[in-house]
C-alpha cells in the first residue's frame, strides 16, 4: 500500500514539473517569439490578436481572467501599452509583467511621434535579435530544468532573423543613400531607418490632433517635391486617404501598405519574416 501510495505520488509530482508555463502575451510579435523559443514547454495565449490596433486596444473582462492565470506577462513596453498599470491592479495576478521594452537597453530607442520613444521595436531585426534573448532568459528563469532546449530553440531562431537581416541589408543596398527617404502615415518606423540608413517622415507626427494642420501637411508637401520622393506609404486602408492627399498634391504615388503594428491574420503579414519581407519589398520596389 505504502509503495502504491508512493507512485503515485511521484506520477502526480511528474505531471505537476511537466505542466507547460503559462505565458499570455499583448503582442502577437512576442506571441511568435515565446512559441518559438518556449516550444512544448510552454502554453501561450495571445491577448492581443493579430490585425488588432496596439494603440487603441483595451483589455476585456475574459483578457483579465487570462492574465490572472498567467504565469508569466509578456508586453512590448516603450509606453504602448498605457493599460498595464490598470492590468496589475485590476487582474490581481501574481504573474511576473515583463516589458520587451525594456530589455533594449542598450539599443538606443529612436525618437517617436512627439519626442516619445518609439515603442514599434520591432521594425528593427537587431532589436528582435535582442527580444528573443530576452523572452528565452524569462522563460527560463520560471523553467530553469529546461533551460537548455529553451537556448537552443531561441538561437535556431535568431539564425533565422540573422539570415532576414542579411537579406534585408542586400535588398536596401539596392537604394542609393539619396533615395532612402521613407514616408508614410504612421510614425512607426524610426527603428527601421536607424537600422538601414533611412530618414523617415509621417503623416500622423505632424500633430496630436486626428488630422494634422495645413501649416505642417504644407511644409511635409514641400518636402516630398524637393527630396523628389517617389511613393508615399499608407499603414491601412483606414489611413490611406491622407497618403492619397500627400501624394496628390506633392506628384508622388501611393506606394502598397506597410504593416507597422505587427502582424496580421493571414497573409504576407501573418509571421515576423513575412511581414518584414512584404515591408522591404514595398519599399525598395517604391523609392527604387
Amino acid at each position: 500500500m505504502n509503495r502504491l501510495l508512493a507512485a503515485l505520488l511521484l506520477l502526480v509530482a511528474g505531471n505537476a514539473a511537466a505542466a507547460p508555463l503559462r505565458i499570455a502575451t499583448l503582442s502577437p510579435i512576442l506571441t511568435e517569439i515565446a512559441e518559438e523559443v518556449g516550444g512544448p514547454d510552454v502554453a501561450v495565449t495571445g491577448i492581443l490578436a493579430p490585425g488588432v490596433d496596439p494603440h487603441t486596444f483595451e483589455p476585456s473582462p475574459s483578457d483579465l481572467r487570462i492574465i490572472t492565470r498567467a504565469d508569466l506577462v509578456l508586453a512590448s513596453g516603450l509606453g504602448l501599452e498605457g493599460y498595464l498599470d490598470r492590468i496589475a491592479a485590476n487582474s490581481g495576478t501574481a504573474a511576473r509583467i515583463a516589458l520587451a521594452g525594456s530589455s533594449l537597453g542598450i539599443l538606443a530607442a529612436p525618437g517617436g511621434r512627439h519626442g516619445e520613444p518609439d515603442p514599434h521595436w520591432w521594425q528593427s531585426v537587431t532589436a528582435m535579435i535582442a527580444a528573443t534573448r530576452w523572452v528565452a532568459a524569462e522563460i527560463a528563469a520560471l523553467r530553469p530544468d529546461d533551460a537548455s532546449p529553451i537556448q537552443g530553440r531561441a538561437e535556431a531562431y535568431i539564425g533565422r532573423l540573422r539570415t532576414l537581416d542579411a537579406w534585408v541589408r542586400a535588398e536596401v543596398s539596392q537604394l542609393p543613400a539619396d533615395h532612402r527617404t521613407l514616408v508614410t502615415t504612421h510614425d512607426a518606423f524610426g527603428w527601421f531607418a536607424r537600422d538601414y540608413g533611412f530618414d523617415v517622415r509621417a503623416i500622423d507626427a505632424l500633430s496630436a490632433d486626428a488630422e494634422p494642420n495645413a501649416r505642417d501637411f504644407a511644409a511635409l508637401v514641400e518636402f516630398v517635391r524637393r527630396r523628389r520622393v517617389p511613393a508615399i506609404f499608407p499603414e491601412s486602408d483606414e489611413n490611406s486617404r491622407l497618403a492619397s492627399a500627400l501624394a496628390a498634391e506633392s506628384g508622388a504615388r501611393v506606394g502598397p501598405a506597410l504593416y507597422a503594428d505587427g502582424l496580421v491574420p493571414s497573409g504576407d503579414g501573418s509571421t515576423y519574416e513575412a511581414m518584414f519581407r512584404h515591408n522591404v519589398r514595398a519599399i525598395v520596389d517604391g523609392l527604387r
